[in-house]
């Protein structure tokens, strides 16, 4: 029973919560711990070589690519509703998210019983809650989500599409349990991904074949697997992180409708193994085909400035301000990529920025609090950089920002600093 919940954890710690706030310039993984590698290896590409001319040739004559219909096969669905299904997430992943509601109500329309609008309203409101790693719409979230287990419950009461139908269901359920979990709320947490568990179950009975479902399986495997590794707390799991990897690179290859959000686990699973050049690869495959996804230029410039190629991350930040110019968490990572530079003038201005915002987390207030008491420090300036760090410390607890206030009281204790 544990197995949904652990994979729902995975899925908080690989985005929705964002990543860890580290010292300076280590890594933001989301254990801040060093792992052994895996040794894995590229998958390789399956290309049409392994069929007969004849088989090829049949694929292309028909009017959808081969995915439209193996999951049409799969789910029992006709392929031209897989099509266009497919069709509208295209407009998620370019981040129309109004595009994205229109079509949807559309479709909702022309397949009667298959309620999918309320769907991906729900997931609109959490991606934009996603682009700034916030609350902002709570409210308009757990509304359209209830609207849309309403739909889904309709929907089940009629037989037929159950493998599709609960796969929805898991994925609403799923997500509510993230974000109470993100709420600090365990327990009701921990009743959701029970749901959600159940309905995954159900819709692996139904449509055992279908493989976008080992995305959680993958995130599962992988992440548990990091969590225990790097924690005595927890009872072993052995180290599954390969087969995580690999389920997750089959979703990549084959998804019938979540092959770039695999492609993004992928990419911070990349990143906590510290394979910055795979992280970078997964975030530009993901920008070839979708240039404004917020989500994946964050990740991307996160990236870019772990491996200082500082350029190339205020370039995916600029694409950010061009495509979503009221994003807000965009300032504090280029505050951050700036600081790096040693342009602390202009790193002080996007911290500022940041927190003359009207809404903000308080673990967000904190850390781009104590970063602004960096960019001070770096300029000398301890009084400003001390009173900056201690108003973290008042806000949250802030460990880093402890840990600066430590070490100034040793060296004005030596005489190296004055404030």
């Amino acid at each position: 029973m544990k197995r949904w919940l652990v994979g729902l954890a995975g899925l908080a710690l690989l985005g929705l919560t964002g990543p860890a706030h580290a010292d300076d310039d280590d890594m933001e993984t989301v254990t801040g711990r060093s792992l052994p590698p895996t040794g894995i290896d590229e998958p390789a590409e399956v290309g049409h070589e392994l069929l007969t001319p004849e088989q090829y040739q049949a694929l292309q004559d028909r009017p959808y690519p081969p995915v439209v219909y193996r999951g049409a096969e799969a789910l029992s669905l006709e392929p031209e509703y897989v099509h266009q299904v497919r069709e509208g997430l295209e407009y998620m992943y370019r981040r129309d998210y109004n595009g994205a509601r229109d079509y949807f109500a559309d479709l909702d329309q022309e397949y009667p019983g298959r309620p999918l609008a309320s769907v991906v309203n729900t997931l609109v409101w959490q991606a934009i809650m996603l682009e700034n790693f916030d609350f902002k719409y709570d409210d308009q979230y757990w509304v359209s989500s209830a609207q849309a287990r309403r739909d889904l419950e309709g929907a089940l009461e009629v037989p037929g599409g159950e493998g599709w139908e609960h796969f929805l269901m898991a994925g609403m359920v799923g997500i509510e349990a993230i974000h109470t979990m993100r709420r600090e709320k365990y327990l009701p947490a921990l009743q959701l991904a029970f749901e959600a568990m159940d309905h995954a179950q159900r819709s692996r009975e139904a449509a055992p074949d279908f493989v976008d479902m080992l995305l959680a399986d993958g995130m599962y495997n992988y992440w548990r697997s990091v969590l225990t590794i790097t924690t005595k707390v927890l009872p072993d799991f052995g180290d599954e992180r390969v087969l995580g990897i690999q389920q997750l690179q089959a979703v990549e290859r084959g998804g019938v409708f979540l092959g770039p959000p695999a492609t993004l686990a992928l990419a911070f699973t990349w990143l906590e193994e510290r394979e910055l050049k795979r992280a970078i690869s997964s975030c530009l495959r993901n920008k070839r085909a979708y240039p404004n996804n917020v989500v994946n230029n964050l990740m991307l410039g996160q990236t870019y400035t772990y491996m200082r190629r500082f350029d190339a991350a205020l370039e995916a930040y600029d694409r950010i301000l061009t495509s979503a110019p009221d994003n807000k968490r965009v300032h504090y990572y280029r505050g951050v990529t700036l600081m790096r530079m040693g342009r602390s003038p202009e790193a002080e201005q996007e911290f500022l920025a940041y927190l003359g915002f009207d809404y903000m987390e308080d673990y967000q207030r904190a850390a781009a609090t104590y970063r602004l008491g960096q960019v001070y420090y770096r300029q000398k300036q301890y009084e400003r950089a001390h009173d900056q760090f201690k108003a973290a410390v008042k806000m949250t607890g802030y460990k880093p920002a402890k840990r600066k206030l430590e070490r100034m009281k040793q060296l004005k204790k030596q005489g190296r600093i004055d404030y």
